[in-house]
């Protein structure tokens, strides 16, 4: 959510959220919008996950 300075809120879309957490940009999503980012925020950022796994690998 973003905070504007009238102090009114602004809701990210499913989509700048997907984005926020470096999905690409054609990935679906389905359920309402509550489900949605439930599961985006739920989820570990793409990016985040592939440095992971190649540390990982390095090391095997």
């Amino acid at each position: 959510m973003l905070r504007r300075p009238d102090g009114s809120g602004r809701y990210f879309t499913v989509r700048a959220s997907a984005h926020l957490q470096t999905f690409p940009d054609d990935m679906m999503f389905h359920g309402s919008w509550t489900e949605t980012m439930q599961q985006l925020g739920n989820g570990v950022p793409c990016q985040q996950a592939r440095i992971v796994a190649s540390g990982v690998r390095d090391r095997l």
